[in-house]
């Protein structure tokens, strides 16, 4: 299938070249920039650090306060940040494996709210509102914002291309940020409403909401919030009668 890859750098990458050795025919027109932030870090003696994304590890090997950190527990929302914790030298991390609901079940059945406060390293723009979650179990959450996702306003001229072309494609979308600024940049691009030969795959309902609007074809939702779920619900896919 022909697909436009919109994840940020580097995973946008590395999810085209697997898409790529998987038979499809890929271009990446990223709708996010991540730029990696010097937030100082309280000085409090924290019980774990908690992380929603891999771009929050990487921002954190940028940190200059790294070191004071890496003795303490990671807990990440899947096993893609997980692996980033691994080889960023924190030797104790622990996989939610879903979403951000899962990764708030993991700290209430691993971390005890007595134990002290967690760190959540996050993005300027959230969404599952993790810190709330864990305060409701009672939980001192200290919030830093490590990261900042940055809206690319343009589509890059390949994926243009590709969309406007009439024949069948594929939207990859991650993150409701992501669909956000991606219906942005369609609309700039004259490409809305996107034809009913244009199938978004994303990766929940939230993701899925701001593309609804300007979309003519099916809007698809993976069974779980990870990539192989959506590279699964790509593989089955076979036409638009497949929109549930």
């Amino acid at each position: 299938m022909r697909l436009v890859v919109t994840r940020p750098e580097p995973d946008g990458s590395r999810t085209a070249h697997t898409l790529i050795a998987l038979g499809h025919e890929v271009v990446r027109s990223p709708a996010l920039a991540v730029v990696p932030l010097q937030a100082p870090l309280p000085e409090d003696d924290f019980q774990a650090v908690l992380v929603t994304s891999a771009n929050a590890v990487r921002a954190l090997a940028a940190h200059a306060e790294l070191a004071r950190l890496q003795h303490l527990p990671l807990l990440a929302v899947g096993d893609r940040t997980a692996a980033e914790g691994h080889h960023l030298g924190f030797p104790d991390v622990r996989s939610a494996g879903g979403d951000v609901n899962a990764l708030a079940v993991l700290a209430r059945e691993t971390l005890k709210p007595e134990d002290g406060p967690v760190l959540y390293l996050a993005a300027n723009s959230r969404a599952g509102a993790l810190e709330d979650k864990l305060a409701t179990a009672g939980f001192e959450v200290v919030l830093r914002e490590i990261y900042r996702s940055e809206p690319v306003n343009e589509l890059k001229s390949r994926a243009r291309d590709m969309l406007a072309s009439g024949e069948e494609a594929g939207i990859l979308i991650y993150s409701q940020q992501s669909a956000a600024t991606f219906a942005r940049a369609l609309e700039t691009a004259g490409l809305t409403p996107l034809g009913e030969n244009i199938v978004c795959f994303c990766l929940s309902d939230q993701a899925a909401a701001p593309l609804r609007p300007i979309a003519r074809g099916p809007v698809l939702v993976s069974d779980r919030p990870d990539q192989a779920s959506l590279f699964d619900m790509i593989a089955r896919y076979r036409g638009p009668s497949c929109d549930g």
